[in-house]
């Protein structure tokens, strides 16, 4: 044993309790005579374990009392730092959450802003295709009634005019299109001011809301409950999934 304590007894009651190991290991029950003996035996294994147990608990009473008291000494002080701990975290994590909710804010209105500006450019370059598709429809209408008094000359100026004003209109529209892309709100990101050792991490946690609708891969069995109603019903009562059987158990006090 390479643990060592200041007590001779316990030297004598391990050494005891090696010896009746070294017993057990050659043990045999061949006979109603050898049965009746390895009871015996038996109980007095039982009564030498309670011997040692409740030496074991007397050396160490002093220590656990000791161990007790420091133990309740510290409990309120302690208690009362966890507590300042967490209402600490709170705060701190209330301030992340109001500066990140701050920050969403500001963003939101920047996104609406920007997004109003592009729908401005966006407006205007329809205005300006509209405006120009009424105009080149009217010359073209023009050119029709040129061309109906065989006045040639005029129909073709009339529809290069409808045609250099499309044009021009499209280059507008375009310029116009092209400033509203690059109409991009700028990245809001809360400040947090920087503290060496701390930082905050999210966690994903569950909260059962039906348990009959939770994958059975994620339910446990409960033992326990279950050898309970197989001792309270001998087994005799079936259940799905289960098979209850029985295991004899000897039972039996020291001398």
């Amino acid at each position: 044993m390479n643990i060592e304590i200041e007590d001779e007894k316990a030297y004598q009651l391990a050494k005891q309790a090696e010896e009746t190991k070294q017993k057990a290991l050659v043990l045999q029950v061949r006979t109603p005579r050898e049965f009746e003996q390895v009871s015996e035996f038996r109980k007095s294994i039982k009564a030498k374990f309670n011997e040692i147990d409740g030496h074991r608990k007397h050396l160490k009473e002093p220590y656990l009392e000791g161990c007790r008291r420091v133990d309740e000494f510290f409990r309120a002080p302690l208690q009362f730092l966890k507590e300042a701990e967490s209402n600490a975290k709170k705060q701190l994590i209330n301030y992340e959450n109001e500066q990140e909710r701050i920050a969403r804010e500001k963003q939101r209105k920047l996104e609406a802003e920007a997004r109003k500006k592009r729908e401005a450019l966006e407006a205007k370059a329809r205005a300006e295709r509209e405006k120009a598709d009424r105009e080149a429809a009217e010359l073209r209408r023009k050119e029709e009634e040129a061309r109906k008094a065989n006045d040639l000359a005029a129909a073709v100026k009339l529809r290069h005019e409808a045609e250099k004003i499309v044009e021009k209109s499209e280059v507008k529209a375009e310029t116009a299109l092209s400033k509203a892309s690059e109409i991009v709100a700028p990245k809001v990101e809360a400040y947090i001011p920087p503290v060496t050792g701390q930082y905050t991490k999210t966690i994903w946690k569950a909260r059962v809301t039906d348990a009959k609708a939770v994958p059975d891969e994620y339910k446990i069995v409960d033992q326990k409950m279950l050898d309970a109603f197989a001792q309270a019903t001998k087994g005799k009562v079936a259940m799905t999934g289960v098979e209850f059987y029985a295991e004899k158990v000897m039972v039996g006090k020291a001398k």
